[in-house]
């Protein structure tokens, strides 16, 4: 998989078991959610990967989050993950990120940071956490350093979403919970899909009503 053929919104699962991970990208592939990344604090990371993966196939582009030492590289693409995230910038987890031929993409915040992750040789940079700054932050970044993809993380709802698109910002991480976080906790998946399906319409600046059927 290429760095450039990653949607714009990528739906980040954290601490949930793999049925839920599963009955959740269900829910949300049939409103055109997906690119779907599951942390590794998760319960059994690995086997929700490669879960989605069976399940899915190529409709799904699935990544492993929250990757914080090198031994965990190979674990992921041996789960079937095709990117991987991180919170900081590991200059050896990128180096093996790319020699398993997944696409890397670590976390960074200060421009000296965004740009030794870019040298380093990831194929997109991860700003996070991104709700202190906010989506201007985006803006300003992107002034000197505009041949750095970018990808915003870390308290995206939609609104701020959109203006870090409109900031020039490539893709966004946005955690299952912001779409509706009752709806995860209850497992009321159909009321899920709705929240996703009014996420990408404030996203795009489309207007929707939707309902979930009783």
């Amino acid at each position: 998989m290429k760095v450039s053929e990653l949607p714009t919104v990528i739906i980040i699962y954290r601490g949930l078991p793999t049925p839920d991970v599963l009955a959740a990208t269900e829910a949300l592939l049939e409103v055109g959610l997906s690119a779907f990344e599951v942390t590794l604090d998760s319960p059994e990371p690995l086997k929700a990967i490669g879960a989605m993966i069976q399940h899915f196939g190529n409709d799904v582009a699935v990544g492993a989050g929250t990757v914080r030492r090198v031994r965990d590289v190979e674990s992921a693409a041996h789960a079937g993950a095709s990117f991987l995230l991180s919170p900081h910038l590991d200059q050896e987890i990128v180096a093996a990120t790319k020699a398993a031929g997944l696409i890397s993409i670590p976390g960074a915040y200060t421009p000296t940071e965004v740009c030794h992750a870019w040298e380093a040789g990831a194929d997109m940079v991860k700003v996070f956490p991104l709700q202190p700054a906010g989506p201007q932050y985006i803006r300003y970044l992107l002034e000197p350093l505009r041949d750095i993809r970018l990808l915003a993380s870390g308290g995206v709802s939609a609104d701020i979403g959109r203006a870090c698109l409109d900031a020039g910002c490539a893709t966004l991480g946005v955690g299952a919970g912001l779409l509706d976080r009752q709806a995860v906790m209850l497992q009321d998946w159909k009321a899920l899909q709705v929240a996703g399906t009014r996420f990408l319409a404030r996203l795009t600046g489309e207007v929707v009503s939707t309902t979930v059927a009783l």
